[in-house]
C-alpha cells in the first residue's frame, strides 16, 4: 500500500510532465544579429554554432565602442583637469596644449583600433 506522499507525488509528477510539454510547444525563435556571423556569412536556421559567433562579434564590438568612449570622457576629464591647474597657476599653457594633443591621439588610435577589429571580423 502507498502512502499518500507517493500517490501525490506521482501525480505532481505527472502534472508537470504535462504542463511542461505544453509550455514548450510553442517557443519564439531566436533573432539573428544583422550584421552576420563572424567571417561575414550569413547565420542559417538551426545553426548554433554560427548564431553564438554572430553574437559573439556583436560583443566585441560593443566592447569596443565602450571602450572609445572610455577613452574620450577619460581624456576630456583630464583636460578639465589640467585647465583647473592652468586656473590656479600650477599649470603652464604648454602643459594645457600637449595633454590636448596627446588625449586626442589617443583618441582617434582607440577608435582606429576599433574600427580595425570591426573591419576584420565582418
Amino acid at each position: 500500500m502507498k502512502s499518500i506522499r507517493q500517490v501525490a507525488s506521482i501525480a505532481c509528477l505527472v502534472i508537470a510532465t504535462c504542463a511542461q510539454s505544453v509550455a514548450m510547444a510553442a517557443l519564439p525563435n531566436i533573432p539573428k544579429p544583422s550584421g552576420g556571423g563572424i567571417g561575414g556569412a550569413a547565420v542559417q536556421d538551426g545553426d548554433w554554432l554560427a548564431l553564438i559567433g554572430a553574437y559573439f562579434k556583436a560583443g566585441f564590438i560593443i566592447l569596443g565602442l565602450v571602450l572609445g568612449s572610455l577613452a574620450f570622457f577619460a581624456v576630456i576629464g583630464g583636460a578639465l583637469k589640467k585647465w583647473k591647474e592652468y586656473s590656479d597657476g600650477r599649470a603652464h599653457l604648454a602643459d594645457f596644449k600637449e595633454f590636448l594633443i596627446v588625449g586626442i591621439v589617443l583618441v582617434v588610435f582607440v577608435v582606429m583600433l576599433a574600427n580595425y577589429a570591426m573591419q576584420t571580423m565582418a
